[in-house]
Order: structure tokens, then C-alpha cells, then sequence
């Protein structure tokens, strides 16, 4: 075992990221109420449904995933590391962190770009070409989700084989 003024604790990364994903969704929860154009057009995607939704769906994911997951995630591993000593292995730790963290942004961020995208068009009567319009996001959205689940797989992982003293 590291010396504990050489030991990396992960949760201080963990809760990092949370700060900067809340950091993150209270931007993006300012972006959708300024009444300003081309703000102003954000509440009737919304409840205009539709492709709209995929936006909202995006909004919600990003606040529970971005500012909860990785907070969670930081109070479990404070846990492990600093209430139960354990050494938490950084050959999983820091790809899984990676790979969760760019999964998650960059899936919310893309889902919801392309429910602005198409939920705008359909509120201006282009829904007939809505399904060409979206189907260039189905899959790297469902690539960077993939990204995000092996990253969370990598991360459990990495908490479970934790080795105490």
C-alpha cells in the first residue's frame, strides 16, 4: 500500500465531476428559460412533444447521471478509501472514470442537441423529413452510451477488488 501522502483517492475526482456536471445542468437550465431568441424557442420544443421530449429525456438524464451518479459514486468511494483504507485499482479506475464521464456528457449533450434539432423542425412543420433529420444521432448516441456503461462497468469493478490494508 502507497503511503498517504502518495495515495490517489478517486472520490475527490468522483465528486469533481459532479460539481462540474451541475455546473453543467444549471447552465443548460438557464439556456432553456431565457426569453431571449434563439432561446426563446426552447419551451415550445418542449411542449410541442415529439422529438422535443428527446431533449427533456437528455435534461433529466444529465442532471441524475452527471450531478447524482458521479456524487454517489464520490460518497461510496470516500467510503472505501478513506473510512475503510482501501486501495481502489487505478489500471480500472481512471479508464472507467474516463469513459464515464465522456459517455454521459457527450450522450445527454448529442440527445439533446438533436431533440432541439428536430423538435424545432417539427414545431416548424418539417416533420415529414424529421426521421432523416434525426436518424444522423441514433448512433453515436448509442456508441457513447455503450462508452458510458463499459465505464461504469470498469468503475464497479474497480470498487469491488478494492484491497484494504
Amino acid at each position: 500500500m502507497s503511503s498517504p501522502s502518495e495515495k490517489r483517492y478517486w472520490y475527490a475526482t468522483f465528486r469533481t465531476a459532479s460539481y462540474v456536471s451541475v455546473f453543467g445542468a444549471l447552465v443548460w437550465t438557464v439556456v432553456m428559460v431565457i426569453p431571449f431568441s434563439p432561446f426563446s424557442e426552447i419551451p415550445p420544443i418542449l411542449v410541442g412533444g415529439g422529438p422535443g421530449q428527446w431533449l427533456v429525456v437528455a435534461y433529466l438524464l444529465y442532471i441524475s447521471l452527471g450531478g447524482g451518479a458521479f456524487g454517489w459514486l464520490s460518497g461510496l468511494l470516500h467510503v472505501i478509501e478513506k473510512e475503510e483504507n482501501y486501495d481502489v485499482s487505478p489500471s480500472l479506475m481512471l479508464p472507467g472514470f474516463v469513459m464515464l464521464f465522456f459517455g454521459v456528457t457527450v450522450s445527454c449533450v448529442s440527445l439533446g442537441y438533436a431533440g432541439a434539432s428536430g423538435g424545432y423542425a417539427s414545431i416548424n412543420g418539417a416533420s415529414s423529413s424529421l426521421h432523416q433529420m434525426l436518424s444522423p444521432y441514433v448512433y453515436p448516441i448509442t456508441a457513447t452510451t455503450v462508452v458510458a456503461v463499459a465505464g461504469a462497468v470498469l468503475v464497479l469493478l474497480a470498487m469491488i477488488r478494492a484491497r484494504g490494508p
